[in-house]
């Protein structure tokens, strides 16, 4: 039975492909992989774009309190994401494709993508193809960044001081984003929200029957290869591991690699 939330969450899926071919007036093609993008903390829909290639249909979530959402308050849990993300994916019109369906998540997006195969699978009864986690920790591991815990902290008054320190340190912001204070009042919020129901997830899913693809940058200091493994459980197909050079955001100077990898991990068919 699906539990499918109310309203329309299709406004949750950003065909990214499709824009790309509308600003260049190319024609579409039947495409060899989909892949279903789910986002880091803070980032919206387009994080994505850069995976965008003519023989692949890149979609990507946009979470809610930014973009086209902006107006609207964010997420309560990474299950609520997940649960409305699930019920777009089952109402589109490719649901029912032939072509290999791939579930990406990358930071936080990697709780949110482990959640979304799960219910695809056990409430809309949709396999997808591959499974693929990139840069997170495992639910359940321990997070001892007090930079992190001092920029969420609504008692300090320096918390904004210290999330855009810890930004710095992680890498992929823009300096010229942390430097401009009209843009940290405008992106904040919808970060620390997302890192805190991100810190709140605190449990794997049910498995999925669909290989497992653990993706890292080789020096990103903020997740090692034990927490990585520690997501084995969330599916029952074979387990693979990818590491790329670079820092935590190391998957869009890599797009046709990954994009090979994702093709050569993913099952050949899927179900529904």
């Amino acid at each position: 039975m699906s539990t499918r939330p109310n309203g329309s969450p299709a406004r949750c899926l950003v065909d990214l492909s499709a824009q790309d071919r509308l600003r260049g007036g190319t024609p579409s093609g039947t495409p060899r992989l989909r892949v279903l993008c789910c986002p880091p903390s803070g980032a919206a829909a387009g994080y994505w774009r850069f995976l965008v290639r003519d023989d692949v249909h890149v979609l990507g979530l946009q979470y809610p309190g930014r973009e086209s959402r902006f107006r609207e308050p964010p997420a309560s849990s990474v299950a609520a994401l997940a649960a409305e993300a699930a019920g777009a994916v089952a109402a589109a019109p490719w649901a029912s494709s032939a072509v290999p369906l791939v579930v990406l998540g990358h930071s936080m997006g990697a709780s949110v993508a482990a959640e979304l195969a799960s219910r695809l699978e056990h409430e809309e009864g949709i396999r997808v193809s591959l499974l693929a986690l990139s840069a997170k920790a495992a639910p359940g591991t321990v997070d001892d960044d007090e930079e992190l815990r001092a920029g969420l902290d609504p008692h300090d008054p320096q918390a904004d001081e210290a999330l855009v320190r810890w930004l710095r340190n992680l890498g992929g912001t823009p300096e010229a984003v942390l430097a401009d204070p009209e843009l940290l009042a405008l992106q904040l919020p919808a970060l620390r929200a997302d890192l805190r129901i991100s810190m709140a997830h605190d449990r794997l899913p049910a498995p999925v029957g669909a290989p497992l693809l653990l993706l890292r940058g080789s020096e990103d200091d903020t997740v090692d290869a034990t927490g990585m493994d520690a997501w084995g459980p969330v599916g029952t197909g074979p387990l693979q591991r990818r590491e790329y050079p670079g820092g935590h955001h190391p998957l869009a100077a890599h797009r046709d690699r990954l994009l090979d990898d994702l093709m050569a991990c993913a099952a050949p068919g899927r179900s529904r």
